[in-house]
């Protein structure tokens, strides 16, 4: 399987796992955070245009190290909260 395809699978599977999880409300003591959903498409375009874009793998470790965007950083969806300082605040942070 060529390497952009399996990209945009991960990444596929990684917004619709988002889309199913409902994520909630951040709690009321964080700072707002504009967020929205982003397409495989868009991000591609992005890359394609040299944007920083920041890849964040929210699953279990065990998931993260079977596969995943190459550069990525892994925070687990579970630990997110409690290391939201580790995510940047300045590029684009893709969440999967």
């Amino acid at each position: 399987m060529g390497g952009a395809l399996r990209v945009r699978r991960a990444l596929a599977a990684g917004l619709a796992a988002l889309v199913l999880l409902g994520l909630g409300a951040a709690p009321g003591g964080d700072p707002e955070v504009p967020e929205r959903y982003i397409s495989v498409d868009e991000v591609k375009a992005l890359l394609d245009l040299k944007q920083a874009v920041v890849f964040m793998d929210v699953r279990v470790k065990e998931q993260f190290d079977e596969l995943h965007i190459t550069g990525a950083r892994n925070i687990s969806l579970r630990d997110l909260p409690r290391l939201l300082g580790d995510v940047p605040r300045k590029d684009l942070v893709v969440l999967y």
